[in-house]
Parts: C-alpha cells; structure tokens; sequence
C-alpha cells in the first residue's frame, strides 16, 4: 500500500523546472506584444527559448511593441557585447524572463512594471541575431537561487514558457504560426489606438478619421458613424479586432 500511494503521489507532481528543483507555479505569462497581434514563434536549435517574428510576413517586426507579459521587477536592462539591447523581469517565485536583441529598452533596473506595460522595441542588436530583426524570448527559473536566471546557451536555467495556458518550446525545431496576442489586461497600456472609417464600402483606404483610444479589452468609443451629425455610442473589441457599431443608442452592438 505504501509502494502504491508513493507511485501515485509521484504521478500527480507537476512538471518542474530544469534541475529538478521545487518551485512555485510559475507566472501567467501573455504573449509580450499588445492586444491581438498575430506572431510566428520558432525554437530552431535552442529549445525552449523562442524566437518571434510578426506574422504574417515579418513585416512590422522591427520597431514593434514589447509589452510585459506578467507583472514584475525589472532586473536587468543594459546592452550585451553578443545580445544587444537586453533585459531581464523578475516575475517572483524564482522566474525570470529574458528579452534579447531590442532596438531600444524602455525600462530601467528597479522598475516594476505591470502586465501589457510597454518595456521596449523589438530589433536587430547584437551580433547573434544575424541582422535580422526578431525578439529573442526566454523563460527562467532560478534553480541555485542566485537571484536571477542563466540565458542564451546550452544548459542555461530556462524553462518551458506557457503563454494564455498554452507551452512551448518542448523540441528543437518547431513551429508556432499566427500565435495571438491576449495581453488584454483591463489596465494595460496599448498606447493610442488610430481608428478609421469609411464613407465608401469600395475604398481601398480611410476617408475620415473617427478618434484616438487606448486601453483595452472593449473600448467604448462614439462617433458620427452615419453622418446624421449625431454621435453614436459603439464599442470596439481589441482581442478580436471587431467594431461593434449601432445606430441605435439603445442598442450597442448590432454589426461589426
């Protein structure tokens, strides 16, 4: 009976970091970029840290927003000789995470930041990212209590990352396409949001600009959206990238 019960025990451990130490569940990580951005995740031979680009063709990956994806204290935020621009959050509980490569660093040493906080820019720098712009991301755990988490080479303290409940990085070589965004906290800063419309269901482009928003999941927003010179209460979903429009005040939302 005790060999038993030890064999079930054992069974219902969690999995835990690298070197086997106990620790804290780790962090509910969001992927770092705002609300509802597509992103191709890839560990080519250095699983599990990831390497992310912009989907669905890379472009705007160079110069994008680098947001926090769980809230912590920034510990380290200073350019490396092989890495570039890094930094480095501490989330509590021995986890760390790690961002290499960045155009520029928006936060310093001491800083404690919220999830979705804007933290930096993703880039080029550094001669390991071969001049191609793409952010270098790491999950740590601190197994020898050092203070902070190894990064960037065989048998460094990074973990399997889990963003929005989902891992990865278990193998060298996988690909993630179209991951999106959840970085939607009710109090994240997406910055401010550019709207438009258009008088013309044909038009390739905008006719007339609405407003300037931010903050998010489901920003009220109003406007003449029917030009009858009065204002219009609507709604718009950053999670979904859908406007919920009426004509009707009473009603909110009757189309998107």
């Amino acid at each position: 009976m005790t060999a038993a019960a030890l064999t079930v025990l054992i069974g219902g451990l969690p999995n835990l970091p690298a070197h086997g130490a106990a620790a804290m569940a780790a962090p509910n990580l969001q992927l770092p970029f705002p609300c509802g951005q597509q992103w191709r995740l890839d560990t080519w031979g250095h699983a599990p840290g990831l390497d992310m680009v912009k989907e669905p063709d890379q472009q705007g990956t160079e110069g994008a927003t680098l947001s926090a994806p769980a809230a912590g204290t920034v510990n380290k935020s200073y350019y490396h000789d092989n890495a570039g621009n890094v930094i480095q959050i501490n989330h509590g509980g021995g986890y760390f995470t790690t961002y290499l490569h960045l155009q520029s660093r928006a936060v310093n040493v001491g800083a404690t930041v919220q999830q979705g906080a804007v933290i930096g820019r993703v880039g080029r720098t550094g001669p390991t990212s071969n001049n191609h712009p793409h952010l270098h991301f790491e999950l740590g755990y601190d197994a020898n209590g050092n203070g902070e988490a190894s990064w960037g080479f065989a048998g460094a303290e990074r973990v399997k990352p889990t963003f929005n409940g989902v891992s990865y990085g278990s193998a060298n070589n996988q690909t993630y396409r179209n991951v999106t965004s959840r970085n939607c906290g009710g109090s994240v800063d997406l910055g401010v949001l550019d709207f438009y419309l258009s008088d013309d269901q044909n038009a390739t482009g905008s006719t007339r600009p609405v407003f300037s928003y931010g903050n998010s999941p489901m920003l009220p927003i109003t406007g003449d959206w029917d030009g009858d010179g009065k204002d219009t209460v609507s709604t718009y979903d950053p999670t979904s990238s859908r406007f919920f429009i009426s004509n009707n005040e009473v009603i909110p939302a009757t189309f998107t």
